[in-house]
């Protein structure tokens, strides 16, 4: 049977990737070292399951993907934002996730990937991807609880509890501190590095998140990226053009969500813009391009320094929800990234909820606009996103 991806020849694998993702099916380029991996409700694969029920084996009468719930953000008929509680094991659709040789990184694009991956390393039986992709599940989440009992019903136990219990962080053990620091990007270790020395760091870094052809990444950032990049956090002015086609989505724009969930002091000091310092990043773009922004802000910002809490929610509108909280408000202080379009921020801040968590830590946010010359125009209200009037641009 000939297998075809794209119209690409493919073939079944069971691949060891590192002591963290290892020995799990998937397809592979047959001309190549990538590595696809389908999840989806109808793809079956066999798996020894008996020993589920055996307490000395799994210990777990039911599936794990059962025992997790979400909160999760959806729009009514109404178009009103509202939040429910549903299982993971509703949530499940059809992914693909392309994992790039020779680095072998976990990147995905959105949160239902991880919710995917997450099912499939409980169907495969892989403790190790689950509890990988259940730290970064966490860090793109509003609110995950664990059904451990129901009633006098114990539902989860067994490796799986603990394996829970160690992404929360209610138990230490070494060996595997040593075995997933590997998949996270230490950025603490340049700390006190020089701003320029910095991004190089961070550049050169860059290109093990893409796809690697003919011993050589495709994607490298230029010189005169990185130079941009050093001019948006250094600069004074608040606008700062571009060519067309110059990376700011797919370059500059991942590099400067690093630098902010780094603690580099140089970087930090010029991002308080004389303020104080910044905690939360609001990421504004024009609504045809936030699929895009979305995707390259997850794929290149949930790997970063192990243990590290902070988040990354793809709606401004996660601020409606009772967990996600700001500042002094918050239970541990944590980063915050943010993913939204100009217009859905323009709605967030008719509600007075969001309003009265961005109000008393406004000089803690740093808000960054991509595509401003989008919206310069006299009839559109995006720049004031406050007051409802028209905007005073000149024309020339």
């Amino acid at each position: 049977m000939n297998i075809r991806i794209n119209q690409v020849d493919a073939k079944v694998s069971t691949i060891f990737f590192n002591e963290a993702i290892s020995f799990i099916p998937c397809f592979k380029f047959t001309e190549g070292q990538d590595v696809i991996i389908f999840t989806s409700p109808n793809i079956h694969y066999l798996v020894d399951k008996g020993g589920q029920f055996c307490p000395d084996y799994y210990g777990m009468k039911h599936e794990l993907i059962e025992c997790i719930t979400s909160e999760e953000l959806f729009t009514d008929l109404n178009d009103d934002p509202q939040f429910r509680k549903a299982k993971l094991s509703e949530l499940l659709t059809e992914s693909k996730v392309v994992v790039y040789f020779p680095d072998y990184y976990l990147l995905v694009s959105s949160r239902q990937q991880l919710i995917n991956l997450l099912d499939y390393a409980i169907y495969i039986r892989n403790l190790g991807l689950f509890i990988l992709v259940l730290f970064f599940l966490r860090r793109t989440s509003m609110s995950l609880e664990y059904l451990e009992r129901k009633e006098k019903v114990v539902q989860i136990t067994g490796p799986w509890k603990e394996a829970i219990l160690y992404v929360l962080g209610h138990s230490s053990e070494k060996h595997y501190d040593v075995i997933f620091e590997r998949q996270f990007v230490d950025l603490k270790q340049y700390n006190n590095l020089p701003l320029r020395d910095f991004i190089e760091v961070l550049s050169e870094h860059f290109t093990r998140y893409q796809r690697h052809v003919d011993g050589e990444y495709q994607i490298v950032p230029r010189e005169k990226q990185k130079r941009f990049l050093e001019r948006i956090i250094c600069g004074e002015e608040s606008f700062h053009f571009s060519e067309v086609g110059s990376g700011k989505t797919k370059v500059i724009m991942p590099l400067l969500c690093q630098i902010f969930l780094s603690s580099n002091k140089e970087a930090h000091k010029y991002l308080a813009r004389g303020g104080k310092k910044k905690d939360t990043l609001v990421i504004l773009v024009p609504e045809h391009l936030l699929p895009d922004a979305r995707a390259q802000v997850f794929r290149h910002c949930l790997n970063i320094n192990f243990r590290q809490e902070y988040r990354v929610y793809d709606d401004i509108l996660a601020l409606l929800h009772r967990n996600v909280a700001l500042g002094s408000a918050q239970r541990r202080p944590m980063k915050q990234i943010f993913v939204t379009s100009f217009n859905q921020f323009k709605k967030a801040l008719t509600y007075d909820k969001i309003c009265n968590k961005i109000r008393p830590h406004r000089e803690h946010i740093l808000v960054v606009a991509d595509e401003v010359d989008d919206f310069l125009d006299r009839d559109k209200l995006v720049f004031n996103i406050c007051s409802n009037k028209a905007n005073n641009f000149s024309q020339e």
